[in-house]
């Protein structure tokens, strides 16, 4: 975590619009590399001390439940209602939300739920058609084209590139990022296995709740992935790279079972 998170934090809260106060992220960080640490189990893969240390100076950007484990390093957190389970903040954490619902941005209000800014997602309608993966138009990650946030599928379409792009990074390093593996006898499916750092899927089934890392609440749910949508997903990523590429902006991935395009350049951490 960056000193100067907590001071963009803080004039945020000065503002009461999201609009308003994204902005305050904008190029704020371009001297940084962005580390985007995923809940996906290979990050069980990396000594969580070690890890910690490493990532003490630098500007991170965390999805949900590696919260737990990384809170004091944490610069930004992205939270959406799919697999939610509550987190205890510093004071210094930028909290950023997707509402795909038209309830949720009540729910976060009416129940004091720490949020510094919300980012609505729109093309959440009809099939993996239109989302960015599925369309394949890269240029629907940058926030400069829209605040707006257009179905990713999933949150590191949605708002993880999308706010290091924003914040001005040009370097960008993913550590737990797995998308899914895919198996030829998992055609068709609705659910294929579906495992995070902290708990390993079922075939067939969604995430379960179990009340401790995955909470259920009247909104939102618990998230899976169908075979066509993680296909989906790894062949986008092709593009992404070539997208990314073409601005000048350098993806590496931390991850011993990613199965993204496989000229996007795999790295290990070493610590």
């Amino acid at each position: 975590m960056l000193g100067r998170t907590k001071e963009i934090r803080n004039q945020m809260l000065e503002l009461s619009d999201s609009l308003d106060r994204l902005q305050c992220l904008h190029n704020k960080y371009e001297d940084k590399t962005a580390y985007i640490v995923a809940p996906g189990p290979s990050l069980r893969n990396h000594n969580e001390e070690k890890l910690r240390d490493f990532l003490s100076d630098k500007f991170v950007i965390g999805i949900k439940q590696m919260y737990d484990m990384y809170a004091d390093v944490t610069d930004i957190h992205l939270m959406n209602f799919c697999n939610y389970k509550e987190y205890n903040y510093n004071d210094s954490t930028i909290v950023s939300w997707i509402v795909f619902m038209q309830d949720q941005p009540y729910y976060l209000i009416e129940n004091d739920m720490r949020c510094d800014f919300m980012l609505p997602l729109t093309r959440n309608w009809g099939g993996y058609e239109n989302t960015i993966a599925g369309k394949g138009d890269f240029e629907s990650l940058l926030i400069e084209n829209s605040f707006e946030r257009p179905w990713g599928s999933g949150i590191m379409y949605e708002s993880g590139l999308p706010i290091a792009l924003y914040a001005g990074c040009k370097k960008i390093v993913t550590i737990g990022w797995d998308i899914g593996v895919l198996n030829e006898e998992d055609k068709g499916k609705k659910f294929v296995r579906y495992d995070h750092f902290y708990a390993d899927g079922k075939d067939g089934h969604k995430t379960e709740y179990d009340g401790v890392n995955v909470i259920k609440l009247p909104v939102g749910g618990s998230a899976g992935m169908s075979y066509e949508e993680t296909k989906m997903v790894i062949d986008s990523t092709k593009g992404l790279h070539y997208f990314l590429e073409e601005n000048k902006i350098e993806l590496n991935i931390c991850s011993d079972i990613n199965p993204a395009y496989e000229k996007i350049k795999r790295i290990e951490i070493d610590v």
